[in-house]
């Protein structure tokens, strides 16, 4: 099993993480420089003054302003990054280039998927449990639940993996055998 699925759940892991682990201003500015938009042009698409955007957006963390819910709804609106995908890759990867990185593209949008519903899903499964009235949940299943998801992912990516490597071995054989019977027929004659 992979070292990602051994999982242990901690008394740290119902914590909420710090502060500047929720950064997402090196993320707004990563998707800026690589769309190559600028404060100027950033603020005619989302309607917030430069001024106030060089606030919100400053590199110093000590100077910079609050900003709203939907200044930040506006700004990931205008640089085209989904609000879940945002908080996926600030959770999931501390360095915002690689939320960028193609090769996590996948990842990134299979987590935004997983999470789409999830919430809902989860209440409503809670709900249609016999004499269960919500008191009983409690915040500690997040661990069990998160090792379930992984050992299951994992259990199916390497199902999937098994599958794709059978099959490449059956196409090798077929080709290998294709190649033998055009050379039978190709030199056949030619011996006889």
């Amino acid at each position: 099993m992979s070292s990602l699925a051994q999982f242990e759940a901690s008394d740290d892991d119902c914590n909420p993480v710090s502060v500047e682990q929720r950064d997402f201003i090196p993320l707004i500015l990563e998707a800026m420089s690589e769309q190559n938009v600028g404060q100027r042009k950033l603020a005619l698409k989302t309607g917030i003054s430069k001024t106030r955007l060089g606030l919100l957006l400053h590199s110093d963390p000590a100077k910079r302003a609050a900003m709203y819910l939907s200044e930040f709804q506006q700004i990931l609106g205008a640089l085209d990054i989904n609000i879940a995908q945002a908080m996926i890759a600030v959770e999931t990867y501390r360095d915002p280039k690689l939320f960028l990185d193609e090769r996590f593209q996948t990842s990134i949008a299979m987590l935004t998927e997983l999470f789409k519903g999830l919430p809902s899903m989860l209440v409503a499964a809670l709900d249609e449990i016999e004499g269960m009235d919500g008191t009983e949940v409690r915040k500690e299943w997040a661990g069990p639940l998160r090792q379930a998801v992984i050992e299951k992912l994992v259990k199916e990516v390497g199902a999937v993996m098994a599958r794709r490597a059978h099959l490449a071995q059956i196409s090798t054989l077929s080709l290998l055998l294709w190649f033998s019977t055009l050379a039978t027929n190709l030199f056949e004659p030619l011996l006889t």
